[in-house]
């Protein structure tokens, strides 16, 4: 260990700067994170120091100091405990819980601030020249780190969280005498959780599996409607309007689910929105069809167009639903 050593370092309140200045590694330094967690019921500073090529993940801090809440100090707050933001160094600190990266603690010489605008110590050592209160893992899991199972890299993968699992514990129970008898009688308080799966979260899990550069592509087994109708008006309008309530009304009493897109609006918006929604088939009505007798089907996913004869859509439709 070598002996402590306090350093000008001018403008230097960011481990990046720190580490190009001194020309070290990040990992050579430590980082200071200020928090106030309340703990039994009471706000208490939380000092965590983590090597600076690392970040801090928050709910291991909470965990290890058994804290329900956390949110950031002030920096009233941080100079009321003796530390200078910036420039935070667990060396000398006051009234405040000192919390440590298990790596900070197994480091030696590191560099961390020293409490001071502009300065910063050389070779602190935990033990030496400060004294942890909590040594735990605090840090958040990067790509490339080793797998505690394995020790083979950690790859990042893409993900949406769509559930959650709390653990309540006695609070509620207590609260409400929800209580139980154990297998010797005695009675206790009901050990209590929660489970949550997040319906919004779920449509975004499907939107990312299920789109193309136009838009969302819904599954029919999910999709807010079962056909998209679009009304083209000709120039002269020649009953486009009429027909396409008609074949609404035919299909919604089919039981098939109808958005009707009658604005007015230029085939191009339509196309274009109907596109962006993704409902899985799209009808268009328009006056050149119908002066055939029918109308336009395209599935969404697909880019084939597809006459169907008025009177047979409601019997294609519901085929293609099936």
């Amino acid at each position: 260990l070598l002996p402590l050593e306090e350093v000008e370092t001018p403008e230097c309140r960011t481990i990046s700067e720190l580490a190009a200045f001194l020309k070290i590694p990040e990992s050579r330094t430590a980082k200071a994170v200020f928090l106030i967690g309340k703990i039994d019921g009471k706000e208490q500073f939380l000092f965590a120091l983590v090597r600076g090529d690392h970040d801090l993940n928050e709910t291991k801090l909470a965990n290890a100091a058994r804290a329900t809440e956390l949110r950031p100090a002030t920096e009233e707050e941080i100079v009321g405990i003796g530390a200078e933001p910036g420039y935070g160094s667990p060396v000398g600190i006051q009234r405040a819980l000192v919390v440590v990266d298990d790596l900070v603690a197994r480091s030696s010489n590191l560099v961390s601030g020293a409490n001071k605008t502009g300065y910063h110590y050389l070779n602190v050592n935990a033990g030496r020249d400060f004294k942890p209160d909590v040594v735990a893992d605090l840090v958040a899991v990067q790509e490339g780190m080793p797998c505690p199972r394995c020790g083979r890299p950690l790859r990042s993968e893409r993900g949406i969280e769509v559930a959650n699992i709390f653990k309540l514990g006695t609070k509620y129970s207590e609260a409400m005498g929800a209580r139980f008898l154990d297998e010797e009688g005695a009675s206790r308080p009901l050990v209590m959780a929660s489970y949550g799966i997040g319906v919004g979260r779920l449509l975004a899990c499907v939107i990312e599996a299920h789109h193309d550069d136009h838009g969302i592509v819904w599954p029919r087994a999910v999709a807010p409607f079962q056909v998209h109708m679009v009304l083209l008006r000709g120039k002269t309008e020649k009953g486009e309007q009429e027909e396409a309530e008609k074949l609404y009304e035919a299909l919604e009493e089919a039981g098939v689910e109808v958005l009707l897109d009658d604005r007015e609006e230029r085939a191009g918006v339509k196309f274009n929105d109907a596109d962006l929604i993704g409902i899985p088939l799209r009808i268009t009505v328009s006056a050149r069809g119908l002066e055939k007798g029918v109308v336009e089907v395209k599935r969404r996913a697909e880019t084939e167009r597809v006459d169907v004869v008025l009177g047979d859509i409601v019997t294609y439709v519901r085929s293609e639903i099936a």
